[in-house]
């Protein structure tokens, strides 16, 4: 898992890196209930960090605290009772996508940011999940937000369709 962990904050930290525009926001997933990792929504001064060229590298430092910190927080707070019925991996997605139609709104005319999203699924999919996902799929569509997949498990019909 921590390997995983190592190449995820790693992927995370060339985005950010390759253009100062690229916004970042890591949505944790589980069967009960979704959570922010990064930004750290508890802090105010980390809400919608701006990443400059002369902070770029204390920026990468605070994305790699903040992640593992709210991941082992996510983790030691996961319940396994109910494993049967999949992950939110919608409600995850909708998320990502009103926190960054929250940062399109905010952005002042002429500013340039860009933003996608990666969804890493560690679980099976569940057909309920369908219509919802598809309609996740094509709003992020329409405001231009490609969404990348990593399956770490079995094939994902919903990720091959995304």
């Amino acid at each position: 898992f921590k390997q995983y962990l190592k190449i995820i904050i790693q992927f995370c930290n060339a985005y950010i890196a390759f253009d100062i525009n690229h916004r970042l926001t890591i949505i944790g997933c589980s069967n009960t209930e979704t959570c922010f990792l990064y930004p750290d929504l508890t802090n105010e001064s980390l809400i919608i960090p701006t990443v400059t060229k002369t902070n770029l590298f204390e920026q990468l430092f605070v994305i790699d605290r903040v992640v593992e910190n709210n991941l082992k927080e996510f983790i030691e707070n996961f319940s396994p009772s109910h494993t049967l019925s999949g992950s939110m991996i919608t409600m995850a997605l909708t998320q990502a996508l009103c926190y960054i139609n929250r940062l399109l709104r905010d952005t002042l005319p002429g500013e340039k940011n860009s933003f996608r999203i990666l969804i890493i699924q560690t679980t099976t999919d569940t057909s309920k999940q369908y219509m919802n996902f598809m309609n996740a799929v094509f709003t992020s569509e329409k405001i231009n937000v490609p969404i990348d997949g990593c399956i770490l498990n079995n094939d994902s019909s919903l990720l091959q369709q995304a």
